[in-house]
């Protein structure tokens, strides 16, 4: 296509005027007196041959040399015509999406996509008549210049200059969306629609993309910041500690690293909690994600937070070498065994409770778990609410009250292990699932075996062995529950629209034997046996099988996985903490927590929650009373935004736009649209020019 197709037609009209200069100058005969004409008339053959050459060399020089003039003039462009240019008049609805996800803050050759793509997006903010346009900041959520398309083009120019990479992801689904509403047209409005997305097109984020909300009569220019192959980039997706452990006793921190670079790299992390620093290293394959594991302790009680961050390491995104992490270190975990047998009833199925729950009871203070027994005719509240874990075996039949008091629990995150023995405990859980709501869905009804069916010597038929706690016996698991007889406990029947998952084991008369369902932010396990009629606490399984049940209960209460910036954040904190008004959020910078806000705390049924509609920054958000952290969130950026991979142009055009026009256009793309022709015409004029001064001086006589 032609800028000024005007300027050929000129063009073609002028070229005429070498002809015609030529022709005016061309020399006439001249009549000589000469006494003789032979070899005068050879010379002049010879003369007007060359000059015949030489005409005509010169003529066509300067004939090109003027089309050449007229097409620079017209501005010839290569490449496909873009569906949304200055080219194009009309009255037309233009929509501007321009990518602030973290990834566009990404090096290529020493500049961020996030400059390139303001310069692109300034060209489509032009002013022209007919005109309204509006400019979309997309992230987690999109951000809006005006709530309609407008002409105040300077006020969206401004905008443009202050936009910055936001520590989020890309929702583009939610921010297509949102365009389709200002596109949106009635049957009389007959303005040109225009989509204008820029963007690196991280795969990650845009393969979800649909574009169908949008008018089908909607134009879509793609502006791709860079065609060219991803810049390697190591990034520090996840990294996450055993939450709640004891002080002084071992746990796991695990770091999850990401190599999307061709060739493996030797990663080094130091992470830093508290007074303590850690050092993790590993080898991380090409392309692939590894999560490097080390062993440690920690010496210090409370809230602990800490950061993870990746050492000697040059890549394209430095936002995602850096992560934020916190764990809440206890001086020793307490489980409170609620039961009316006395701790001298020997033996006795709360007996082997208590010693399998804290093997090492026998050394007193160093014991590594403190158990407390409660009794049930006299529930002590402040013994309960201060338990790790909850554990419940021969409470007989339980008041109301305290069935809405173990129901409040754990619904607030506290975990319960009940063991089923007695006929009444069907009446028990049958109350507590009542009162947890629908937040307990359990997938078995437990109810007292018939007067005249005995339990016993039952073994196990059905047995999740690939999970917790079966799996800890590896390749020996099936020999050794072979082995396990059982006797007592409740009947059973399926629930319908409940999860296969929750039942962990089966017994050969069809009922269920181990059940584990979550119930809000806590979780209830139910072992369906009479230990005293049981093989179970005698055998080489039964310590190894309940700390297993227990630690996987701690964990679903425990997991603290953190937040993604720009991400609604609903976050139940622990009981205990008191009401919503005694408390604060402190974000990284204290000193700037007052000025903004950090989301609310609320009092609600089952503690107080904490609602953010959309974290800023990242980092470490800490909920305090007084001077005591209670509580801690660390928010970091997802992982989708570190593959600087960018998805396929043609899986853009082709599925992803379905029947829509799309044009695409990446900024280093030599297939795309260029204006760089006209440079190279008038450099052929140039030469045209100079060819018709060297030919005048080859043939001169």
């Amino acid at each position: 296509m032609f800028l000024h197709p005007w300027a050929v037609m000129l063009g073609l009209a002028a070229v005429g005027l070498p002809f015609a200069v030529h022709w005016l100058t061309k020399p006439r005969p001249v009549r000589m007196p000469l006494s003789t004409l032979r070899f005068v008339l050879e010379a002049v053959r010879q003369h007007r041959a060359r000059h015949r050459l030489r005409d005509f060399i010169v003529l066509a020089l300067r004939a090109a040399a003027v089309l050449l003039v007229a097409l620079a003039i017209a501005r010839p462009k290569l490449g496909d015509e873009p569906l949304v240019s200055d080219s194009q008049s009309g009255s037309a609805i233009r929509v501007v999406v321009l990518d602030v996800s973290q990834s566009m803050a990404a090096l290529d050759r020493g500049v961020e996509a996030i400059e390139r793509a303001r310069t692109i997006a300034a060209e489509h903010l032009r002013y022209r008549p007919g005109l309204r346009v509006n400019l979309i900041l997309a992230g987690a959520s999109p951000r809006t210049a005006f709530e309609q398309p407008s002409q105040n083009f300077e006020a969206l120019r401004d905008e443009l200059s202050q936009a910055s990479v936001r520590p989020e992801r890309l929702d583009i689904n939610r921010v297509i969306a949102k365009a389709a509403e200002m596109l949106a047209a009635d049957s009389e409005d007959d303005r040109r629609r225009e989509l204008v997305v820029i963007s690196d097109f991280q795969r990650s984020n845009w393969a979800r993309a649909d574009f169908s909300p949008l008018p089908q009569q909607t134009q879509i220019q793609l502006e791709a910041t860079s065609n060219e192959s991803a810049p390697a980039n190591i990034a520090l997706l996840h990294c996450q500690i055993q939450q709640r452990t004891a002080i002084g006793g071992a746990t796991q921190l695990e770091i999850e690293i990401g190599n999307y670079s061709p060739l493996p790299q030797r990663i080094t992390a130091e992470v830093a909690i508290g007074d303590a620093t850690f050092r993790v290293e590993g080898m991380c394959p090409p392309n692939r994600r590894t999560t490097l594991a080390q062993e440690i302790q920690l010496q210090q009680a409370g809230w602990q937070v800490g950061t993870a961050r990746l050492t000697g390491v040059e890549d394209a995104l430095a936002a995602d070498n850096e992560r934020a992490l916190v764990v809440e270190v206890t001086a020793k975990p307490t489980y409170a065994l609620l039961t009316r047998q006395s701790a001298s009833q020997r033996p006795s199925s709360s007996y082997y409770l208590e010693r399998a729950l804290a093997p090492d009871s026998q050394l007193g203070e160093r014991a590594s778990v403190e158990i407390v027994r409660v009794d049930p005719a006299a529930i002590d509240r402040e013994r309960l609410t201060a338990a790790d874990l909850l554990v419940i075996d021969h409470p007989g039949k339980l008041a109301a009250e305290d069935i809405g008091l173990l129901a409040g629990l754990l619904r607030r995150g506290r975990p319960v292990l009940y063991v089923a023995g007695e006929a009444i405990d069907a009446t028990n859980l049958r109350l507590l699932v009542e009162a947890a709501g629908g937040g307990l869905q359990m997938p078995v009804d437990f109810a007292p075996p018939p007067q005249d069916q005995q339990r016993r010597d039952l073994f196990l038929t059905s047995v999740r062995q690939d999970v917790a706690p079966f799996d800890v016996f590896g390749e020996s698991r099936q020999a050794i529950t072979a082995r396990l007889r059982f006797g007592g406990g409740l009947t059973s029947s399926r629930l319908e629209n409940t999860l296969d998952d929750d039942l962990l084991a089966t017994y050969s008369d069809g009922t269920a034997c181990l059940v584990l369902t979550s119930s809000d932010a806590g979780a209830l396990a139910v072992l369906n046996a009479d230990l005293n009629r049981s093989n179970l606490p005698t055998s080489e399984a039964f310590v190894p099988l309940l700390d297993q049940l227990v630690q996987r209960l701690l964990q679903r209460r425990a997991a603290v996985t953190g937040a993604m910036g720009g991400e609604p954040v609903v976050v139940r904190l622990p009981s205990g903490v008191g009401s919503a008004s005694e408390l604060q959020i402190v974000g990284p910078l204290a000193s700037e927590s007052e000025l903004i806000s950090h989301g609310e705390l609320v009092d609600e049924g089952i503690g107080v929650v904490w609602r953010w509609p959309s974290p800023d920054e990242p980092g470490v958000y800490r909920v305090e009373r007084g001077d005591e952290t209670v509580f801690a969130l660390p928010v970091g950026l997802s992982a989708e935004e570190s593959p600087l991979e960018s998805l396929s142009p043609d899986v853009l055009k082709n599925r992803l736009a379905g029947t829509l026009a799309v044009h695409y256009r990446a900024a280093a793309d030599p297939s795309g649209q260029r204006d760089v022709l006209w440079t190279w015409l008038l450099v052929a004029c140039v030469v045209c020019i100079v060819g018709e001064f060297v030919t005048l001086t080859a043939f001169r006589s």
